[in-house]
């Protein structure tokens, strides 16, 4: 298991609870998002979504989570 901060944990877990997601997914998606948007990693258009507000397009998926 990866241990981060108290506050990081926190973050995960609101993740996690938003993205209806486990951790093991939960840490995939943010670190696949992190990558692709600091140009690290290709992202596919679904994966691009993540960082969008899906409040107001409930459209956004998390590359088919």
């Amino acid at each position: 298991m990866t241990y981060l901060e108290e506050d990081s944990e926190r973050g995960i877990q609101l993740f996690m609870a938003e993205y209806a997601v486990n951790r093991e997914e939960a840490l995939r998606l943010i670190v696949r998002d992190w990558l692709g948007s600091h140009g690290y990693l290709a992202l596919t258009e679904d994966e691009s979504e993540l960082g969008k507000d899906t409040a107001t397009d409930e459209t956004a998926t998390l590359g088919g989570a």
